[in-house]
């Protein structure tokens, strides 16, 4: 079965070109906009992977890290900034249930190389 993916980020730029990599690596995709729209998407498809932007309109990366570890501590949550964070942010990103950090630009190919390496640590 394929393995499902939440894209969350406000950048519909980056958002469409993350979707149609990951759906030729043969992932199935999902896409929120917002943190309203994609909390409500990983309630509903339970997501094995979740990347989001850190920095949303509506919330933070970190908050919806908070918000889908209540109701799944199995996905992956990757998170994305496009700025410099400092060891304290990413200590809090990290206790509050992140994986990874990817900082953009980043490469799509790369990104698809370690959501698979992430996924066969678990076990998935």
């Amino acid at each position: 079965m394929e393995k499902q993916i939440l894209i969350i980020d406000d950048d519909a730029n980056l958002r469409e070109s993350l979707y149609e990599v990951l759906e030729l690596e043969g992932f199935k995709c999902y896409q929120g906009k917002n943190a309203k729209e994609g909390i409500e998407l990983a309630k509903k498809h339970n997501p094995e992977v979740l990347i989001t932007d850190i920095q949303l309109p509506d919330s933070s990366g970190f908050q919806i890290c908070q918000e889908v570890r209540k109701f799944s501590k199995e996905v992956i949550i990757i998170m994305m900034t496009g700025r410099f964070m400092s060891s304290d942010e990413k200590t809090q990103g990290f206790q509050l249930g992140a994986d990874e950090y990817l900082t953009k630009p980043f490469d799509i190919q790369e990104l698809s190389v370690r959501i698979r390496q992430l996924l066969s640590r678990r076990g998935k």
